[in-house]
Parts: C-alpha cells; structure tokens; sequence
C-alpha cells in the first residue's frame, strides 16, 4: 500500500486568484524586480506568494499567509512548507523581513528597500581606522566590475598603507 497519494497538487498560478483579491500589481512587480536583482529565479509560486504576502502584511504569520492565498486561490493554495521554503529563501536575500515575537512566532514582512550606494571605506593597515570614500567614481567602478562577474556590490572595504614621505594626517 502506497504511504503517499497518487495526486500531486497543481502549482497555484496567478490566475487562480480571485478577482478582488491579491496586492496590487506595481507592489508585486517592485518585488519581482528586487527578487530578480538578487538572484531570485522567479516561479508561479512565488509570484502567488509575494501576493499573498502583501495582501497580509505586515507581520503575518505563516499560517496567516497560507489562509489568505488559501482564500485568493479559491482552495488552491501551495502547502505550508512549500509557502516556509520559499520564505526563507526570501529572508535570506533580504526581500522579506523575519521578527520572532515573544510567543516564538515567526512573522513575516517586506523588508525595506537597500540603499541606492553601497558604503565604501578605506581601512588603513597600522591603525585600523577606517576612512569613508564618498567618490562616486569608485562605486560606479566597482558596480561595473561585480556586474562583469555576476555580482551585487553592497558594500566594499579597502585596505591601505600609508605612502612612504607622506604625512598621514594630510588630507
């Protein structure tokens, strides 16, 4: 005897949703577009998701969310551990933010937008102190070198020494 079923649950799609129902869809494209940036391939489910995420929001619970696309599908939700899977792979890319109450529930909600430059600090080899570089040739500089190896610059230290004859205190 089979321990599992033989019927597998068809993936949600965003024509499931209800009309009425599901957040609006320039949010959910801000989301796709910062999924996108960072890697994020991005799967019916998950756009099914970010909608239902959104339509909770904020600080829902797991369970709240799977009600709510539960609803938004018409009973065709994902499972509970397909809707944790994918939101742990969007907290770990910082797309959504995970709070822990006192009660030790995880709660979910979009996590704000990163900074437009990333920080950029000289850090001098003897004293440890760290200098920002507010030049915006060097971002740009190093944004086009990540981007050549498929990367994301969001922050960048450099290492310096102090040149031989000069005076380190001159700026």
């Amino acid at each position: 005897m089979l321990a599992f079923s033989a019927y597998r649950r068809s993936p949600p799609a965003l024509k499931q949703i209800r009309p009425g129902m599901g957040a609006s869809r320039s949010a959910v494209r801000r989301l796709e577009e910062r999924c996108e940036d960072v890697g994020i391939r991005m799967t019916d489910l998950r756009r099914v998701l970010l909608h239902g995420v959104l339509e909770v929001e904020p600080h829902a619970t797991v369970v709240e969310i799977w009600k709510a696309l539960s609803v938004m599908t018409n009973g065709h939700a994902p499972s509970q551990g397909s809707i944790q899977r994918n939101l742990n792979l969007l907290v770990a890319r910082d797309i959504l933010r995970r709070d822990v109450t006192p009660d030790r529930l995880w709660r979910y909600s979009v996590a704000p937008e990163p900074k437009v430059l990333p920080s950029v600090l000289f850090i001098e080899v003897g004293t440890g102190r760290k200098i920002p570089c507010n030049a915006p040739e060097v971002v740009i500089l190093l944004r086009r070198v990540a981007a050549e190896h498929g990367l994301a610059v969001q922050g960048a230290s450099i290492t310096v020494t102090p040149s031989v004859g000069h005076d380190i205190e001159a700026r």
